[in-house]
This record gives structure tokens, sequence and C-alpha cells, in this order.
């Protein structure tokens, strides 16, 4: 099932991780990056997009209602 979640999904231009646990979404990130062997950007907003935003070669936090934790993590930060 691993192999057939990340063939149908890099054919997109773009994956959307919602309703995951904070690993789940940093091993999402890692996995697409090497199955693809392309360079992968996260966004997040919140804590919990922390790992997802570590783990991808950029990574931008967003700053809202749910704190600073991802935009210090980042590499580029939103207002």
């Amino acid at each position: 099932m691993e192999d057939l979640f990340y063939r149908v999904s890099t054919q997109a231009p773009a994956v959307c991780v919602c309703r995951c646990s904070p690993t789940q979404k940093a091993i999402i990130t890692r996995k697409i990056g090497t199955y693809t062997k392309k360079r992968t950007a996260a966004v997040g907003d919140g804590g919990n997009d922390v790992g997802m935003i570590l783990e991808a070669h950029v990574g931008i936090g967003i700053v809202g209602k749910e704190g600073k934790q991802a935009s210090l993590a980042s590499d580029f930060s939103i207002n």
C-alpha cells in the first residue's frame, strides 16, 4: 500500500497533508522527497507542523493564531 500511495500522490502537482500526526507529516514529506528525488517544500502554521517543516528542503512558516513555532523553525516566514 505504501508504494501505491506514493506512486499516486506524487502524480499531483502538490500534496496536502492534514489530519495527521506531526510524525506522519514529517514521514510523508521525507518519503515523497526520497521517492521523487526532487526537492520538497512544506508550509505550516503551528507547532504540529515543525517536524514537517524541518524535514522539507524548504520550510515556510506562517505566523498566525496558532503561534510562532512554525515560523521560528522555518527557512522563510510569512505574516
